[in-house]
């Protein structure tokens, strides 16, 4: 989150993208990175240095799209029903009366 975090620094990220939706994302895109079969797809990412592919990792999560993972808050509880008294009347148990 704290990638998320570096490019909007305006925006608190924890109270407003959902963790959920952003691991259902990364799973998504691994599966689908796990379909380029090569290296030589690959090898521009090997040969940066950490510094590169970090800064480069930044930007790209700059392209995020926020609205996408936005958390969806739940609205107030209702309020609980009234208990039913029987019309006045609290239960006893069937001990009690015998």
């Amino acid at each position: 989150m704290a990638s998320i975090q570096a490019p909007y620094p305006d925006k608190d990220i924890h109270d407003e993208i959902s963790d959920d939706y952003i691991a259902e994302e990364i799973a998504a895109t691994f599966n689908g990175m796990n379909l380029i079969p090569e290296e030589k797809d690959w090898l521009p990412f090997v040969t940066y240095h950490r510094f590169e592919l970090s800064c480069i990792l930044l930007e790209m999560a700059g392209h995020i799209e926020l609205r996408k993972f936005k958390k969806h808050k739940r609205g107030a509880k209702k309020p609980p029903p009234p208990k039913n008294e029987r019309k006045g009347k609290p239960h006893v148990s069937t001990a009690k009366l015998l």
